[in-house]
């Protein structure tokens, strides 16, 4: 007889909830067991939304400043045409230096765009699991799981609505927006 395959951490997340449901002591406190939508959550969080905005925004700023380069690099090309040819080796070596610089500005911009990204990304998962820790210490939650380690979850047992909630009233409280 063969079993269905089913990954390492789904199989592990559900083993633990097995063992706590046995080994919890007669008389303890009932389990209280729920899930999160984590992507969900993280989607749905306006600091997220606030964040992708001021990400887009530097970004365009970054592509329009590299176009101008481009454009630049455009001009220098046409005109180096239409020099002689001891200027024309001048302005070429001046041209190639540019255009050296402006793949290094280009793979910079990128690399800090990415690095941006994913520093805001990491600071959002951390404010996502602080609230996930929140709302199920003050819900006396035994246990709270990501619903991506589950195979099967009845939406009775989905928090992430309330958790999304928490998040988003915690956001508009502060006051703050995104970086």
């Amino acid at each position: 007889m063969r079993f269905p395959s089913v990954s390492g951490t789904s199989w592990m997340v559900a083993a633990t909830a097995a063992a706590l449901l046995v080994s919890a002591p007669a008389g303890a406190a009932e389990l209280k067991i729920g899930y999160v939508n984590l992507v969900r959550v993280f989607d749905s969080y306006q600091r997220t939304k606030d964040s992708e905005q001021v990400l887009e925004q530097q970004g365009k700023q970054k592509q329009a400043e590299l176009e101008g380069r481009l454009g630049e690099l455009k001009k220098m090309r046409q005109n180096l045409e239409l020099l002689n040819d001891q200027t024309k080796d001048a302005k070429s070596k001046e041209l190639e230096e540019k255009s050296d610089e402006f793949q290094r500005m280009k793979t910079k911009s990128e690399r800090e765009l990415v690095r941006d990204r994913n520093q805001v990304a990491k600071q959002i998962l951390e404010e996502i699991d602080g609230a996930v820790t929140a709302y199920a210490k003050a819900n006396g939650f035994s246990l709270v799981l990501d619903q991506r380690s589950l195979v099967v979850g009845d939406d009775a047992y989905d928090v992430s609505d309330e958790v999304l909630k928490l998040l988003n009233d915690r956001y508009a409280a502060s006051g703050k927006k995104a970086p």
